[in-house]
């Protein structure tokens, strides 16, 4: 998992939508930061893992230690 998904991942298990995440990245000028960057990189995230949907992906790291439950 690079450092963008591991951001996005993170601040989506603190509730924040794809879009607030795109915000979240512009306002600290972290590159890329658009919308469909991050839902390439949460498909990617999801084709890594096996996930066949979000909550499954997190379900996934959750359970291998990506996130805390």
């Amino acid at each position: 998992m690079n450092r963008l998904q591991k951001i996005i991942i993170k601040k989506m298990a603190h509730g924040y939508t794809q879009p607030e995440v795109a915000q979240y990245l512009k306002k600290r000028e972290i590159t890329p930061n658009s919308l469909s960057i991050i839902e390439k990189e949460l498909q990617k995230l999801k084709k890594a893992y096996g996930a066949q949907t979000m909550v499954h992906l997190f379900v996934l790291l959750i359970r291998q230690g990506h996130l805390k439950p």
